[in-house]
């Protein structure tokens, strides 16, 4: 068993959930399920869990805020179906609130006045030189890649650290690659053994200084707010919030995430997968709030009716 399974740290977790108004939580493989759905469960049957879930934080007053690599188009979208106000595009690039009727930048990088930050990267010569070093390796994560307003989105199997490396010494060192978890969609690419996604963005811009931001914009303490997330893009919210909770299988399938997992005292792994350990988290931020001191128990045994 992991040593950072909620279920046995249940004390320990529920004493961080006692005054959460925030809850930040990453979609693909986190809130949502295969197929990027929030019905589907880990093994492709139909759940109400998660829906569930985030009906009944809701209904409690807690704020869930979307934080993801996708775009304010994707998000905007995705949030106005979900019945969601405020949401974090582009890996923390950019703030949206009230369904996208008021945006803040989150990024320190020059960009000359008529071009977005994407054009600016772009015109850096970062992304030539990323695809023409791992040809073969990396592209661009069409189509979604098209519609980016910050980073540049790639899919492929690459070392991020080795990426990193070249870019510091190729001129590129207020640039970063950061690895935003697995995908499905092969593209153009020769047989590799998995895809991943990545993203090109300013080396000080990531989804835990998009949330200090916000915290800091609504007057939010660290201790009021949790993340959830699934990849390594995720894992860097750890440093922002209260508690941290990473849905299962997340560190099994990334070795460097389990070892990134570890350093941070305040992440916990979910027992259930995807959408599932969404709702488990869920539900123990209903416990926190009711009966923090309670030590035993999990979301089904508070199934919101």
């Amino acid at each position: 068993m992991h040593s950072r399974l909620i279920t046995g740290r249940m004390s320990e977790v529920l004493a961080r959930l006692q005054s959460i108004k925030v809850i930040y939580t990453d979609l693909d493989n986190t809130l949502l399920g295969p197929k990027s759905s929030i019905f589907i469960a880990p093994d492709n049957t139909y759940t109400l869990e998660p829906a569930r879930a985030l009906l009944a934080v809701v209904e409690a007053g807690i704020d869930i805020v979307v934080v993801s690599g996708r775009n304010d188009y994707q998000l905007r979208e995705i949030c106005r179906v979900l019945g969601l106000e405020n949401y974090i595009a582009e890996l923390g690039c950019l703030l949206f609130y009230n369904q996208g009727r008021e945006a803040v930048k989150n990024y320190h990088y020059p960009v000359p006045e008529g071009k977005t930050l994407h054009r600016a990267i772009a015109d850096s010569g970062a992304p030539a030189f990323l695809l023409e070093h791992f040809k073969g390796r990396l592209e661009y994560h069409t189509p979604w890649s098209k519609n980016q307003k910050c980073t540049h989105l790639f899919r492929g199997f690459i070392d991020v650290h080795l990426a990193n490396g070249l870019l510091a010494t190729e001129g590129f060192s207020d640039l970063r690659m950061v690895d935003n978890g697995g995908s499905r969609s092969q593209g153009a690419l020769a047989p590799l053994p998995e895809i991943r996604v990545y993203h090109l963005l300013p080396k000080d811009t990531n989804k835990a200084s998009a949330i200090i931001a916000d915290q800091e914009r609504r007057g939010l303490s660290f201790q009021e707010t949790i993340a959830l997330g699934d990849s390594l893009a995720d894992l860097e919210m750890a440093g922002a919030v209260g508690a941290f909770f990473l849905v299962a299988d997340g560190v099994s399938d990334n070795p460097q995430l389990s070892a990134e997992f570890m350093t941070y005292k305040n992440a916990y792994l979910t027992t259930q997968k995807m959408g599932l350990g969404w709702a488990e988290v869920a539900g123990l931020v209903l416990r926190g709030r009711s009966a923090p001191d309670s030590s035993s128990g999990s979301f089904l045994d508070i199934t919101i009716e």
